[in-house]
């Protein structure tokens, strides 16, 4: 075994040891540790390989102000894997922010649940938190950024009619071909090789979902005793058989 291999692993096992309180029997942890470590460099490896193959047919480019294999690990680190949709989302936010300024203060408005809320909220300071993404169950992938005190921005949507000189795209998003007949990294690919070529955009003035939703008045619940707000009604909405878990 490479003896780089072993000190990783006998540095990590030691860090498990003190962390979760491991009995000291060196054997079993280094190899636990080195497993862990090697499925951690293969996966780095398959991550840089994908990336040389998409290198080959693609010129240098720049995404939200990121190069492309940095915008790649940001989306994987927030989302979880590489979504072709959150892909697809980082061009759009990117042209959004390029038409309304990066000087300007913006809100934005997402069309769907599905990957796109994570665009924005990787690629601008909007959030769910903070108030400034607003998202709408519309299964429409579209998005608006717009200038919060002016309400004027951009809508960035996928053109489905563009889509069809990118077949790829098309058969994925509108679920013609099953996803075991669909390399992730050939759809990535053409993804990356379309970019804005199957968007569309339209300047528009927001007149609705727009600026912070203000908290109501707060009370505590005569049922369960927690805190809520009174736009629920006498109770909070779990004790009034409308919650999501049960015990």
């Amino acid at each position: 075994m490479d003896s780089a291999w072993i000190t990783w692993a006998r540095i990590t096992a030691s860090t498990l040891t003190v962390l979760l309180k491991i009995p000291t029997g060196t054997g079993w942890r280094v190899r636990l540790c080195t497993g862990m470590c090697r499925a951690a460099w293969r996966h780095v490896g398959s991550r840089m390989q994908q990336l040389k193959k998409i290198d080959k047919v693609l010129p240098e480019i720049m995404i939200c102000g990121r190069s492309l294999d940095i915008f790649l690990d940001d989306i994987e680190r927030f989302h979880g894997f590489t979504s072709p949709g959150l892909v697809l989302g980082g061009f759009m936010v990117d042209w959004a922010q390029e038409l309304i300024g990066l000087d300007v203060e913006a809100d934005a408005v997402v069309e769907t649940c599905h990957c796109l809320p994570d665009a924005v909220q990787i690629f601008t300071p909007c959030t769910i938190g903070n108030g400034w993404l607003k998202v709408l169950d519309w299964d429409k992938f579209a998005l608006t950024l717009y200038d919060k005190r002016k309400l004027n921005g951009y809508r960035i949507w996928l053109d489905l009619k563009k889509t069809l000189l990118f077949p790829k795209i098309y058969n994925w998003y509108m679920r013609r071909v099953p996803k075991k007949n669909l390399s992730l990294e050939a759809l990535l690919e053409e993804i990356l090789s379309a970019r804005r070529s199957v968007l569309s955009c339209r300047a528009v003035q927001v007149t609705r979902m727009y600026g912070r939703k203000k908290k109501g008045n707060i009370e505590v619940c005569s049922t369960c005793g927690e805190a809520y707000s009174t736009s629920q009604g006498d109770q909070c909405i779990t004790c009034q058989g409308e919650g999501y878990y049960s015990i």
